[in-house]
Formats: structure tokens, sequence, C-alpha cells
């Protein structure tokens, strides 16, 4: 019953929150980036994003959810900056 919850929940925030930002997970997980990225979201965007993951085509990809297309350009600008996606 876990895993449908889940999957229902995914697409309730799919709907809610409509402009994503996919970041591709590397083989070794994203380990405390992870930790990093999610306190730095909290902080600037309190609880107006979320987080879901996809395994798709032998690849995993984190799906990040925001309710305004300029909270996701902000979290995109600050991957950016930040040089998190060269990272990966």
């Amino acid at each position: 019953m876990g895993r449908y919850k889940s999957v229902l929940r995914a697409k309730q925030d799919a709907r809610d929150f409509r402009h994503h930002v996919e970041l591709p997970i590397p083989g070794h997980g994203l380990g405390k980036r992870l930790d990093v990225l999610s306190s730095w979201l909290n902080e600037t965007f309190g609880d107006e994003w979320r987080l879901h993951g996809k395994f798709r085509k032998g690849e995993h990809t984190a799906y990040f959810m925001f309710r305004t297309p300029e909270a996701a350009r902000t979290f995109r600008q600050a991957l950016d900056e930040q040089g998190e996606l060269r990272q990966l």
C-alpha cells in the first residue's frame, strides 16, 4: 500500500507544482548534496516545492517541482551558479 500512496502523491504534486527542474542522478547518488539542496530549498521556498524521483530507460532522475516558474528559474540559476550540475 505504501508504494501506491507515493505514486498518488507524486501525481498530485505534479498537478499542484507544475514547474519542474530535472536533475540527473549519477550512479553513486547525490549523497550529501541532496541534504544541501533540500536545506537551501527549505530556507528559500519553505513548503512551496516538492521532490520526486523517476527511473526511466535505465536512468534515475530527480524532479524538483515548484508552484511558480520564477521559483523553478531561481533554483535552476542557483544550481548553475554553484556549479552543482557540473559536479554530477
